[in-house]
């Protein structure tokens, strides 16, 4: 079965009940990570669908909604018993939107997070989010709605997608677990480091496969799967959010994403940056890791490597003059910052793309 008619299938089975979904997930056995073609309206919506107007809560069970962007490019899919996965890259320059109303769980990871922010919503109130760390997770349980509208931005995000049927949250050989009791609660930038480290291993693992990749995929999605009863359930203890105070203020952030993404091969010092905000180097530095979960020099790191990954599209482009225009040192330079971040070299990523 081609990609795009297993995402279908996929999708398709939601539109009755969960008898429905029971019998249309049943057939699926772990598959190996697929590369598909990029297929501009693959994930566009399959079965019934429905805007929701903020303020109005969806009541209709039969209800379902699965909308992702048509501009999204499919990089990777995997299939396991009651989940599926889909890694999306959005290109530059593009505003997106995604909502989702199923009769299924689903983790999202934004792995470069959104530089510009965007808003999210529940059908009940809409937040904006001035700026979207890396690794930010969102986690929707089954049978919630969640609309998210990324704003305009100068770089590429890659978006991991994480549907999960309910029936996978019931294993467990803990005896004393009264699973009947245990709900699940919508958490925008949920904060657990074993489930990010598990979200990050996954996509890592779906953008680079290694050998007994469908096991370890089998056996990370065990682990998610616990630590989400554990931090996502009514069975958790009650955490701080993410999004804590004493960050830059709105305008101040959106200056100085625009300074450091400004010019990559000639990236500005913390003073020339700080120094239009009105802050000192320092106090820009903690402000800045406050908002947006990392430090200046870190993510100005990663966009240089996002955009390296950008220009590598361009086969006749050598990695030498890639490396200079992102601003790097050398090539050199570049292999190691790229290896500690995507986790391979460039010249390995280049080949599996």
């Amino acid at each position: 079965m081609d990609p795009v008619s297993s995402t279908r299938t996929w999708h398709a089975g939601v539109a009755a009940s969960e008898a429905a979904v029971a019998g249309a997930t049943a057939g699926y056995a772990p598959r190996s990570v697929r590369q598909p073609a990029t297929v501009g309206d693959r994930l566009t919506p399959v079965g019934v669908e429905h805007r929701v107007k903020d303020g109005v809560r969806p009541r209709s069970e039969a209800l379902e909604i699965y909308r992702v962007d048509p501009s999204a490019q499919v990089i990777r899919t995997f299939e396991a018993i009651d989940a599926r996965l889909d890694l999306l890259r959005f290109a530059k320059h593009n505003s997106a939107e995604l909502e989702f109303l199923t009769p299924y769980h689903l983790v999202i990871l934004l792995p470069d997070g959104i530089s510009r922010g965007g808003e999210w919503s529940d059908g009940r109130r809409t937040r904006k989010l001035p700026s979207i760390p890396p690794n930010t997770i969102m986690f929707n349980p089954a049978r919630e709605y969640l609309r998210i509208r990324r704003s305009l931005s100068q770089s590429c995000c890659r978006v991991m997608l994480l549907t999960i049927h309910p029936s996978r949250m019931c294993q467990t050989n803990d005896t004393d677990a009264d699973l009947e009791k245990m709900r699940f609660q919508q958490q925008i930038g949920l904060d657990d480091q074993g489930v990010c480290q598990a979200l990050v291993a996954i996509q890592q693992e779906i953008e680079t496969p290694g050998i007994n990749s469908t096991l370890y995929l089998e056996a990370l999605l065990i682990l998610l799967v616990t630590r989400l009863m554990r931090h996502a359930s009514s069975f958790a203890t009650l955490r701080q959010p993410i999004y804590a105070k004493g960050g830059l203020q709105n305008w101040r952030l959106k200056r100085a994403l625009e300074l450091l993404e400004s010019d990559l091969a000639k990236p500005p010092s913390l003073a020339e940056v700080a120094e239009p905000l009105g802050l000192r180097p320092a106090s820009f530095c903690r402000a800045f890791k406050q908002s947006m979960g990392v430090s200046p020099h870190h993510y100005l790191l990663a966009h240089r490597v996002n955009s390296a990954k950008e220009m590598m599209r361009d086969q006749t482009r050598s990695l030498t003059n890639i490396s200079l225009d992102c601003g790097f040192s050398g090539s050199s330079h570049f292999s190691v910052a790229f290896k500690r971040i995507v986790g391979v070299s460039p010249r390995e990523y280049r080949r599996s793309l």
